[in-house]
């Protein structure tokens, strides 16, 4: 799989359990019927990890210690997924995701043939989006309220983000916050009112400044949101209802306009240093979002320097 990692392959179950320690958290492990296989694959970085877990054809429980720094979030690609703890049972089938809180001490039962997707979350970034919404930055264990805003970001990692190796770019730290804020818009409480609305106008502006000043950075929507003292969804909806895009949008050509300024320069520096350097780790996608936004290639560019 491209943008993967494969962790583990193997047919011992210690040897699985503490492999998968590794990923997640001490646990037990039990097959219940059928054969065991456990294959694991990894992509991530510090902000968001993404795995993929099967233990075979065979029944598997899984029984973790209550995550404490993390949440996750479990949608099945075959089998079923079931989950159990303190506020009853959930199954996940394929395409229906499910969230496990930090705190609760769950039973996972893996049904036959299950493969899990997981995104797993830091419970400081979660809190951190919590906190510009104006609620609980809690992850509830379950299945969606609205599953849109989470199915949205599954699209977006599953598509673009960990084929192309984006995690450990500064685009892949804005999808970290973005999905941070999609978990509690799925899975979490409902954001109270905002007690001031600010003038649309003036929340744009001072988030496109910010923009402009950090764009070389590691930013994302939360980071926007704060300079902008607004909720992060106050600022998409003003966003799309003035210049008719996206915040993280917004970002994104901002930093292609500054990579096209430093091709046009003509410093000596390659194409591969000016994309990284403005946060575009895969050239390929670069160079084709750079022929989206100019009518030309960035190779282009650089030979008119």
């Amino acid at each position: 799989m491209q943008g993967w990692e494969i962790r583990l392959d193997t047919r011992d179950v210690d040897l699985a359990r503490a492999q998968v320690a590794r990923s997640y958290c001490p646990h037990a492990l039990a097959p219940t019927r059928g054969a065991f296989r456990a294959r694991h694959a990894e992509a991530g970085s510090a902000d968001v990890g993404v795995f993929s877990l099967s233990y075979g054809e065979g029944a598997v429980r899984v029984r973790p210690e209550p995550f404490g720094d993390f949440v996750l979030l479990s949608r099945p690609l075959a089998g079923t997924l079931t989950v159990r703890g303190r506020a009853g049972e959930c199954r996940a089938v394929p395409g229906r995701t499910v969230a496990l809180d930090p705190h609760t001490a769950h039973d996972l039962d893996f049904g036959p043939g299950c493969r899990l997707l997981t995104i797993k979350l830091p419970t400081t970034l979660v809190a951190r989006a919590g906190a510009a919404s104006g609620r609980a930055g809690d992850v509830r264990t379950g299945p969606a309220t609205d599953p849109r805003p989470w199915d949205a970001i599954m699209r977006l990692l599953l598509a673009d983000v960990v084929p192309q190796g984006l995690l450990d770019t500064p685009f892949g730290a804005s999808v970290a916050q973005l999905a941070a804020v999609a978990a509690l818009d799925s899975f979490g409480a409902a954001p109270a009112p905002e007690r001031r609305r600010a003038a649309a106008a003036d929340v744009v502006r001072r988030a496109c400044d910010y923009v402009d000043a950090h764009a070389g950075d590691g930013i994302g929507l939360l980071d926007i949101a704060d300079a902008a003292g607004v909720a992060p969804r106050t600022l998409q909806d003003h966003f799309r209802d003035r210049l008719g895009t996206s915040p993280t949008a917004h970002l994104r050509r901002v930093r292609l306009e500054r990579a096209r300024a430093d091709l046009l320069a003509g410093d000596g520096e390659t194409v591969v240093a000016v994309a990284s350097r403005w946060g575009f780790g895969h050239l390929g996608r670069f160079a084709a979002e750079y022929r989206r936004a100019f009518g030309r290639s960035p190779s282009d560019d650089l030979r008119r320097g």
